[in-house]
Order: structure tokens, then sequence, then C-alpha cells
């Protein structure tokens, strides 16, 4: 990884806690990483694919459920990650303290500006990858939606399979609908459906 690619990632508060919070875990995926860090699944998608290509992660599968963990490479850079932590956790001397409170005002600025253009850069995608994106996030919603109430109620797990079971098929149309696609799909929009189903195969298993 060159040294810009690594400050342009690790100087922003939300690849860093993904890369502590996947080494934490083990093995886990793209959906918890997103609710941990407290981000969108599009921006969190993003941060992966980055972290991918830097050799920090690899995605591994058990049957068709899509892990995240870390490279040998990325448990290097994690335990550096602490250290930096540790280090900036101990308490400045007296006369750079007030720099340091303009210093981290000034990066939680820049955070929330980067944040900020989230919705810019989900307009980037193309009408199709918007579209079929749309259809992803609805379908995700409904699927968790059904299984919080199932669960609620108690009903047995063949009951939750009977009501999740038939979604195994609207997610097979959507990844028709992007096999016979004239333009390539974004890959954003692949990640999500691939996020659903595992989703959906790990409520379907529980």
């Amino acid at each position: 990884m060159s040294d810009e690619n690594a400050e342009k990632l690790f100087l922003q508060e939300k690849p860093t806690r993904a890369l502590l919070f996947i080494g934490s875990m083990g093995k886990t995926y793209a959906s918890v990483i997103s609710k941990e860090i407290d981000s969108t699944f599009a921006h969190t998608t993003r941060i992966l694919a980055k972290m991918e290509q830097c050799g920090l992660i690899r995605f591994t599968f058990e049957g068709r459920i899509k892990f995240v963990e870390l490279t040998e490479y990325g448990r290097e850079v994690e335990t550096a990650l602490k250290e930096f932590r540790d280090i900036i956790a101990e308490e400045p001397p007296k006369d750079q303290q007030e720099e340091t409170r303009i210093t981290g005002a000034e990066r939680e600025k820049a955070v929330d500006g980067e944040e900020g253009n989230e919705p810019e850069q989900a307009k980037e995608l193309d009408p199709l990858s918007a579209e079929i994106l749309e259809k992803v996030k609805k379908l995700r919603n409904k699927i968790e939606s059904i299984y919080r109430d199932a669960v609620e109620q108690g009903d047995s797990r063949d009951t939750i399979s009977r009501k999740l079971g038939p979604y195994s098929r609207d997610i097979k149309k959507l990844q028709n609908q992007i096999e016979r696609a004239e333009s390539p799909i974004d890959e954003t929009v692949i990640l999500a459906l691939e996020e659903s189903e595992a989703l959906l195969e790990t409520y379907l298993r529980s």
C-alpha cells in the first residue's frame, strides 16, 4: 500500500474503526461492520473494497455466506493502529492540550465533511445501478423486518424458513437482472446484493 493510500484511508475515522473491529471479531461480514461503525452499507462496502485493494482484508465463503477477515498484513496494520491509539490516548503535556483540542475539532469537521458527501457519491451511480440498488435495499429491509417480527413472536425455525424462503427467488431475480444488464453494474450494488443474500442465508439457518 502506498503512503498516499495509507494516509487517505487511515486518517479517516471509520476505516480505522472497521479494521480494528474486523480484527477483534476474527471473521465477520459487511452488514455487521456497517452497524458497528455507524455507517451506511454503501459507504462500508466502499471502505472494504479499498481495504481489499490494499491487501488488508480478504473475503472468504462458508457455504454461500461471504465473510471478511484480516490478512497477515492487515493484522500487522491492526497492531500498529492499536499502538498508535494507545499513544494518543495518553494525556498530552499541558502546553499542548489547547493545540490538541483545536486539532481534534478540525478532524471531526473533516470527518463530518466526508460523511456529508455520501449522498453526492450515491448519485454517481448510473441509472440502472441506482434502480437495482434501491430494489436491493427494499428487499433487505423487508427480510430484516420479517425476521425481527418472527423472532419477537417466537416463531419456530420452520415457520421462519417458510416466511423468508420465497425471498431467495427475489434475490435470484436481481442476480439475473445484473447478469443480463447491457452495461456493467456498479460493484457497490453487487456487494449489497451479496450481503443481502448472506443475511437471508444466516436467518434461514438460525
